[in-house]
């Protein structure tokens, strides 16, 4: 059997060589523990020239996750791909189709042969034989064209990304604690000490976090919505960091004299961190190995300026502190 013919034919299928991959690119497979803490803090007071408020807030979660690296790639999944890299690709795109093109009469041929032959391997290699010694001319015509191609086409550019994705389950717990105290000088207080009626709040909350109730116990959704991807040539990662997939339970206290309002107790969901925190977040590396951390701060700007002090309650004007770490398992 003419061995450069077998070769023709089957290259297209075999796996491409790609170059040693840099410093933290692992292989697939490999876990990390990510771990994501938000606090949130507002200690302040507002008022106007009837009405004041004042407020002491800590929310507190943390979530854990845990991630499998995916096969290293010339490709990014969340980085934006570079002009000439998308360039290149396309180019190498355009070869692999016309050298498919150029090689579809010759593979034609062979699909006949295994159709004819199909599981029968003596029969596969007697008449592929015999089409390469009928052929041999026209084979070596194809393999001489279609060369520049294959070679364009099977051209590896440099491994620099990595994705990483959730598995497994995420886990979480959280801790809330919110006094709000107003002082409200509506006419209907006048009759009470120094003509303001009181409202004092409170919220407080913490414990496991739970999962939806739509996701059962081999849902794949319970291993959460983290995710990051290495540019090891940029040396940077760019994170998706794990969030509460269910709002967390408070109880509310209220106590008030009010004459309009009541006082009692009753139970609250509150969605913590808020969406501003929930964007994606770009370090540099550090170090040479997947054991990586940050802090980020994000200050919260509530209704301190809104003229009318009660018509908005706790949090107001905070700093929301992220800290993340991860560690290769």
């Amino acid at each position: 059997m003419d061995r450069n013919f077998l070769f023709l034919i089957t290259a297209l299928a075999l796996a491409a060589w790609t170059r040693p991959a840099a410093a933290q690119i692992v292989p697939e497979g490999q876990h990390v523990r990510l771990t994501a803490e938000y606090e949130y803090v507002s200690n302040s007071s507002r008022q106007d020239k009837y009405d004041t408020q004042e407020w002491q807030v800590r929310r507190f979660a943390v979530l854990t996750a845990t991630l499998k690296a995916g096969k290293p790639s010339e490709i990014p999944v969340l980085h934006k791909m570079e002009a000439n890299k998308k360039a290149e690709i396309d180019g190498r795109m355009a070869a692999g189709q016309r050298a498919a093109k150029t090689m579809q009469p010759t593979m034609a041929d062979m699909m006949a042969i295994a159709s004819k032959c199909g599981e029968d391997e003596a029969c596969m290699e007697r008449e592929v034989t015999a089409y390469a010694n009928k052929n041999r001319d026209a084979i070596n015509q194809t393999r001489e064209k279609v060369a520049p191609d294959f070679s364009a086409a099977a051209k590896q550019g440099k491994v620099r990304y990595q994705y990483w994705i959730a598995t497994g389950e995420q886990r979480g717990r959280y801790d809330i604690a919110e006094k709000v105290s107003m002082r409200d000088a509506d006419p209907i207080c006048a009759s009470h000490q120094g003509k303001r009626c009181r409202r004092e709040e409170s919220r407080i909350g913490s414990g496991q976090m739970i999962m939806p109730p739509d996701i059962g116990p081999k849902d794949p959704r319970r291993a959460g919505n983290a995710m990051f991807e290495i540019d090891s040539s940029a040396k940077d990662i760019m994170l998706i960091l794990p969030i509460p997939l269910m709002t967390m339970a408070v109880k509310e206290t209220i106590n008030t004299d009010h004459p309009s309002q009541k006082s009692g107790e009753s139970n609250l969901e509150i969605m913590f961190p808020p969406a501003i925190a929930r964007q994606t977040i770009i370090v540099a590396l550090k170090g040479t190995t997947m054991e990586q951390s940050g802090t980020k701060t994000i200050k919260i700007n509530g209704a301190s300026n809104n003229p009318r002090v009660l018509e908005s309650s706790a949090p107001e004007d905070g700093t929301l502190t992220i800290r993340w770490h991860m560690k290769p398992l």
